[in-house]
This record gives C-alpha cells, sequence and structure tokens, in this order.
C-alpha cells in the first residue's frame, strides 16, 4: 500500500528543499567572494616601461606624500618597531635624510601633510604606532622644509576610538581624518580582515574631539584629501576599490559620491602635481599575508594611475608590476618630479624609477 503526503506536508516538503536550495546559493556566493575579495586565484601581469635602482635600504615604506616641491617618506615597518623608524626627505638628486625633532618612541605609518594658508608653512601629521602597541596622531611643524628641514614637535592626540589607525589626512588647522582598518575587536575582527564582513570605519578630529563620519567599511586603509578639498578618497582593501567622499567642510560629514573597482586591493595612495592619483596594490591577499607572517615568502607588487575628474575616480591602469622580486608587496607609490617612488611597509627597500 502507497501512501502519498497530504497537500500540507508536500508544501512543507517544497519550503524546506527551498530554503536548502536558497542557502547553498547563499553560502556559495559567500564563498564566491571570500575568493574574489582575496585574489586567491589573481596573477600581476609584469611590466613596467622603465627602469628601477634601490634608493635606500629601510625597516619598511608606509607612506610617501609631496609638499611644496619636498618629498617625505614615512619610514616604518609593519613587522615592528625599527631604530631607523622616522619620517625622511627624498631629494632630486636621490638622497634619504631622516629629519630630526621625532620623539623617541616615533614610529610612522599613515601621514598627512597641511599647507598654511599663504602656501609657505607645512605641517605634518603621523599615525605613530608606539612600542607598546598604542597609537596616536603626532603632529609637526617642517621647519626649513626647502634647506635644513626638521621636525618641530606641535601635539600629540590619543583616543580609545583609534584602535588600529591606517593613515590620516589634513583637513585644516588641528581637524583631521582617519582610517581605523579595524574597528571591531575579537570574531569580528577577524572576519573583517578576510573580507567577510565589514568593520572599518573613519574618524573625523575637529580640533575637540573624534566622531564617525562613516562606518560598516571594508579594509579602509589609505586615505587623501583632493586637492580642493572637496572629496575624501579611500582605499578599501577588502573590496578592491577606490572609495570617493563628498565633503561638507564646516562638519566634516560624508556622503559617498562614486568608486571604482581595481584588478588589486588597494593599501595606499598618493597625488602627483598633474591630480593624478597614484595606487599600490595587492593581487594576491593570500601572498600578502603569507610573506607579512613569515619574510622568506614574497608576494608582487602593482602600482596603477587612475583619474580622477570632480573628485570621483573614474579610470586606472598598471603602470607597474612584478612578482615580488624587485620589490614585494609594494603598499604606496608617489610620482616626485621625475621619480616615480615605491615603497613596501613589508620589504625593506624604496625604489627610484624613472623612463627609460
Amino acid at each position: 500500500m502507497t501512501i502519498q503526503a497530504n497537500g500540507p506536508s508536500r508544501r512543507r516538503l517544497r519550503s524546506r528543499r527551498a530554503l536548502l536550495i536558497m542557502a547553498a546559493l547563499a553560502v556559495l556566493v559567500f564563498l564566491g567572494r571570500l575568493v574574489w575579495v582575496n585574489g586567491i586565484f589573481s596573477s600581476v601581469p609584469a611590466g613596467f616601461a622603465g627602469s628601477c635602482k634601490v634608493a635606500g635600504v629601510l625597516p619598511g615604506v608606509e607612506d610617501i606624500e609631496s609638499a611644496n616641491g619636498v618629498t617625505f617618506v614615512s619610514v616604518g615597518s609593519a613587522r615592528g618597531p625599527d631604530a631607523r623608524d622616522g619620517i625622511y626627505v627624498f631629494s632630486e638628486d636621490g638622497k634619504l635624510t631622516r629629519l630630526s625633532g621625532a620623539p623617541r618612541d616615533f614610529h610612522p605609518r599613515g601621514i598627512g601633510l597641511y599647507r598654511s594658508p599663504d602656501g609657505s608653512g607645512i605641517f605634518l601629521l603621523a599615525v605613530n604606532r608606539r612600542s607598546s602597541g598604542r597609537s596616536s596622531i603626532d603632529s609637526f611643524e617642517v621647519a626649513n622644509p626647502k634647506t635644513s628641514p626638521a621636525l618641530v614637535a606641535q601635539g600629540t592626540i590619543e583616543s580609545g576610538t583609534l584602535t588600529d589607525p591606517q593613515d590620516v589626512a589634513a583637513a585644516g588647522p588641528g581637524a583631521f581624518y582617519v582610517t581605523n582598518g579595524s574597528a571591531k575587536q575579537n570574531i569580528v575582527k577577524g572576519l573583517a580582515s578576510w573580507g567577510a564582513l565589514p568593520g572599518s570605519d573613519i574618524l573625523y578630529f575637529n580640533g575637540m574631539s573624534f566622531r564617525t563620519v562613516a562606518e560598516d567599511m571594508y579594509g579602509a586603509r589609505g586615505l587623501l584629501l583632493t586637492p580642493d578639498g572637496a572629496h575624501l578618497l579611500v582605499a578599501s582593501l577588502t573590496t578592491r576599490s577606490l572609495k570617493s567622499f563628498a565633503r561638507e567642510a564646516f562638519s566634516g560629514n560624508l556622503t559617498e559620491a562614486g568608486s571604482l573597482t581595481l584588478d588589486a586591493a588597494p593599501e595606499k595612495i598618493s597625488f602627483d602635481s598633474r591630480g593624478d592619483l597614484w595606487v599600490a596594490g595587492h593581487a594576491n591577499l593570500l601572498s600578502w599575508r603569507a610573506f607579512a607572517a613569515d619574510p622568506s615568502h614574497t608576494a608582487s607588487s602593482q602600482i596603477f594611475r587612475v583619474n580622477v575628474i570632480g573628485g570621483v575616480p573614474l579610470d586606472g591602469s598598471q603602470v607597474y608590476g612584478n612578482d615580488g622580486k624587485e620589490i614585494a608587496a609594494a603598499s604606496i607609490a608617489a610620482a616626485a618630479g621625475k621619480h616615480l617612488l615605491i615603497g613596501s611597509s613589508l620589504d625593506s627597500k624604496l625604489l627610484d624609477c624613472g623612463a627609460k
């Protein structure tokens, strides 16, 4: 004798089957996103229309910024504090000079520059990851920038909201933005680092206090204001994209204005004198993490030049690529006069590249 399921039972079976299919599809989409975000099957087209030489052997290069014809290099290793950490100046003749005036426990990461209203003075902000692991934003005036530059300390800002600061962008006297690579803790922080969840935010300091102006972001790293100050650009490591935010000057509030997806996970960004954006990125984040954990591994490097119109990145093209033999895991690139400087927070060199 055959017993057939009645109408309600059949409906329950169909509902369960549909839920299982939807759950399987959701898992596949989730895994596909992780594969794409981390570039598991990505490779780098090698090539550069020029040649490079090593400009300096350093613990690591975290950031590069230029103002008034002076190029500042933030030297620090992502592997831990080093006695050689500090702010350096790169001269047109290819020399690196470490600036005096920094505090004793100074291990800079991202830096930002601000010019005085008359254009003559330069002020520098730095994310300082101290030996203890605590972070602060340290500010300096750059004395005699053209002749014999030196740092003159202006102040140090600490806050419990600076959970994982990566980069800083000066928005005026005493005001700045800062990216928190991870604003979350525990298991959420681990999932966010793989791009499974959002976990970053952007803070704004108005001269008195911090507040969050963008949250639930994926892998916020590099940070840069457009030359007119109207937009804030953010490198999003775990969406492999650049984000643009329109900025309200008085309040510091941000409104998303556009984005550009890249063929790599971007880390730090810089503008050149023509207004083009230079971006360093990682094709394969698994290789990048392996190199961070063990320097006997290696990781590829990619550099892009991106066209920015109206504060929004529109299109980009690869300018430099290698498998890591020349420089591994490049994290910053900057055009300084006739030089293209490429640095890595994990590799112990700064490259000075130029056209053939």
